[in-house]
């Protein structure tokens, strides 16, 4: 989970756009159970692709985002992008990236326990209150129940 390990490489001094963070973000949501189903890769491009922060972006320009966002997973580690993603999430924009990462996690109807441990550091780097993320938690757990 987040924190688990130290990166091995110093942070980037490449800047990250909020939708590369995003992005990030989302994948590694989607890793929290161990692997990126296609499934939720799927679902990730049908939520970015309908977001305000994509709009007039092609699906060329998103496709460069998750590859540039997967490399970096890749090469840096998944603890050490997530950091660099939070910093980069417009504060504005932080329950809805908690939610929309909670949403994917429990696309197929539950939250593991993996999953669950995610969510609660997710949600306090987001400095999203605890309220707040249980009220997202149990809508998005009624959406995703059936």
């Amino acid at each position: 989970m987040i924190g688990e390990t130290t990166p091995t490489e110093p942070p980037s001094a490449e800047a990250r756009s909020a939708s590369e963070a995003f992005v990030s973000l989302l994948i590694a949501s989607a890793r929290a159970d161990g692997s990126v189903s296609p499934h939720e890769a799927n679902q990730i491009e049908h939520v970015v692709s309908g977001m305000k922060l994509f709009r007039g972006s092609t699906l060329e320009a998103r496709l460069a985002i998750f590859t540039v966002a997967a490399e970096r997973i890749k090469a840096e580690g998944t603890d050490h992008v997530i950091r660099g993603a939070v910093a980069t999430i417009p504060k504005e924009l932080a329950a809805t990236m908690f939610a929309v990462a909670v949403d994917l996690m429990l696309s197929d109807g539950r939250l593991t326990a993996n999953e669950q441990r995610f969510a609660d550091q997710l949600s306090g780097m987001l400095n999203v209150g605890r309220k707040m993320a249980a009220e997202i938690v149990n809508v998005l757990t009624i959406k995703n129940a059936g």
